[in-house]
């Protein structure tokens, strides 16, 4: 049994040219479409037919535009254009390529913890703007947290923001995702920006871990978790310490031990990152060292291999380097590189493991060279270092 077919494209939405559909959301559905009046590609958001004769959510869908389009910020959508076609309000915004947070997170290749850090700090840079400007946004989600193919983060969806002067969502409404609301805003009480600062650092709890810091139970659950029970911690794998602690503050059930703006929280971010990076470039710089030392190594096995007459010591050796290059690249060059810490000590462990192998494999071929320069002049051979060491330990 097949479902419904989709709806038949508008061929206009006022003066924008409609090319195809490209999201649905509560409240209205989102078309890529052309402007050709300046030459360029917008996305239109209409508002659902079902909605339109509702004056609450119309004054909501036209609040949005006039919200969103107070504010210019890098890490903000932009707003350009407003209107109404056949009575249904839409809304012209920039047209962005990119995913949503969630689908980043999942993709092939994983988000390194630098990545998710330069992307909270993104976050928190849009909503201090929205905050200066007397904006709460009120629904802070994985959802609403668009990535960029540049990497660039765009905080959309200010349908239930709030001015700060504006009544129209008053106390006791019940506006937000529970799994990263507030509580203030789960026990209905009326909000300031400190409700978005809880709200970030449960989208940052799900960065890390991968699920919401109060779990993905039923709503009165949720709420009730959110007002009463600490948030799922953190392994170390997921968090470093001082980074827990961040994350600890920002979902304080008092506002008032929270962090009492962004820019605080995001200067705390920063200068985990900054640690986080000088502690990655000196192992970076350790496992550059070891691999120049293996590399000498194996030049020397080289030279013991040719002193033997192996025959294909020379392809053996041009192996084992390439082999190395290849799987080492990091370590083998000079110029700066993205490794995450635990890819960079992973890397540098591995590493240690194949000097280690090479060194003894060296020392045995040494042991041959004298063996034979002994045994060439009439002497007794020489005991092997390493097989000397294993019969002490017998003993």
């Amino acid at each position: 049994m097949t479902g419904a077919p989709a709806p038949a494209l508008p061929e206009r939405i006022g003066r924008y040219r409609v090319i195809d559909r490209i999201a649905k959301g509560a409240m209205g559905s989102v078309y890529s479409a052309m402007d050709e009046q300046l030459g360029r590609q917008v996305a239109v958001k209409l508002m659902l037919a079902a909605f339109e004769e509702d004056p609450e959510l119309r004054e909501r869908f036209y609040r949005e535009a006039r919200i969103t389009g107070q504010l210019m910020h890098r890490n903000i959508v932009t707003v350009f254009d407003l209107g109404e076609d056949a009575g249904r309000p839409f809304i012209v915004m920039e047209l962005l390529d990119g995913r949503p947070l969630n689908e980043y997170l999942h993709s092939d290749v994983p988000a390194t913890l630098d990545e998710k850090l330069d992307l909270m700090m993104q976050m928190l840079d849009g909503l201090q703007s929205a905050h200066q400007a007397g904006i709460v946004h009120r629904d802070i989600k994985p959802n609403n947290l668009l990535v960029l193919r540049d990497g660039t983060l765009k905080v959309l969806d200010f349908g239930v923001a709030r001015l700060a002067s504006s009544n129209l969502t008053a106390a006791g409404m019940l506006l937000g995702t529970p799994q990263y609301m507030s509580p203030e805003q789960a026990r209905g009480q009326n909000l300031d920006a400190r409700a978005d600062v809880f709200s970030a650092a449960g989208v940052f709890h799900y960065m890390l871990s991968g699920h919401p810091p109060f779990g993905a139970r039923d709503m009165r659950k949720i709420l009730h978790a959110i007002i009463n029970e600490p948030p799922v911690a953190l392994s170390d794998d997921e968090a470093p310490e001082p980074l827990r602690r961040i994350l600890d503050k920002g979902l304080a059930k008092a506002a008032g031990d929270r962090y009492q703006q962004c820019a605080d929280m995001r200067t705390d971010i920063e200068q985990v990152r900054r640690s986080i990076a000088a502690s990655t470039a000196r192992v970076i710089d350790a496992g550059r060292a070891r691999y120049h030392q293996l590399t000498a190594l194996i030049e020397e096995r080289r030279g013991c291999g040719r002193d033997l007459g192996i025959a294909d010591i020379d392809a053996s050796c041009d192996e084992a380097l390439s082999r190395i290059g290849s799987r080492f690249s990091a370590f083998a060059t000079a110029d700066s590189v993205l490794l995450d810490r635990a890819a960079a000590n992973a890397a540098l462990e591995s590493l240690q493991s194949l000097y280690n192998a090479e060194r003894a494999a060296l020392a045995a071929m040494q042991d041959r060279v004298l063996d034979g320069a002994s045994a060439s002049k009439g002497g007794a051979p020489r005991e092997s270092f390493w097989r000397g060491l294993l019969k002490r330990r017998g003993n």
